[in-house]
């Protein structure tokens, strides 16, 4: 319950910024994709987590960082092709991985702590 509250934190962060602060921090057009996309992303590995038996899961750690990475290298290799200011759209994609990257790391330790 615990990830589950921390993706909505962050997604719901970070769609606030950008609705009320997205002219001025000149916020790619396809920010909320790109967070979408993460938010997506993370409910997929969550159910993953559900799925896979109780002695994997030291394994399906480091398998979830590995899908994360292959997956978001598919989804910017999509959008630089389609978007426009592609700098600007890389830059605010990184740091969203980073983000989100990040709490998914914190996840894996706590659940590597329990183990």
């Amino acid at each position: 319950m615990k990830k589950w509250i921390s993706l909505i934190f962050i997604t719901g962060i970070l769609l606030l910024a950008e609705y009320f602060f997205g002219v001025e921090l000149n916020l790619h057009s396809t920010f909320n994709l790109m967070v979408l996309f993460f938010a997506i992303q993370g409910f997929v590995l969550f159910r993953i987590d559900h799925w896979t038996p109780k002695e994997w899961s030291t394994q399906m750690s480091l398998v979830k960082i590995v899908i994360r990475l292959l997956s978001s290298l598919v989804f910017i290799t999509v959008l630089m092709f389609t978007q426009s200011d592609q700098f600007n759209l890389v830059i605010q994609f990184i740091i969203l991985y980073l983000i989100f990257m990040i709490f998914e790391i914190v996840m894996a330790l706590t659940n590597l702590r329990r183990n």
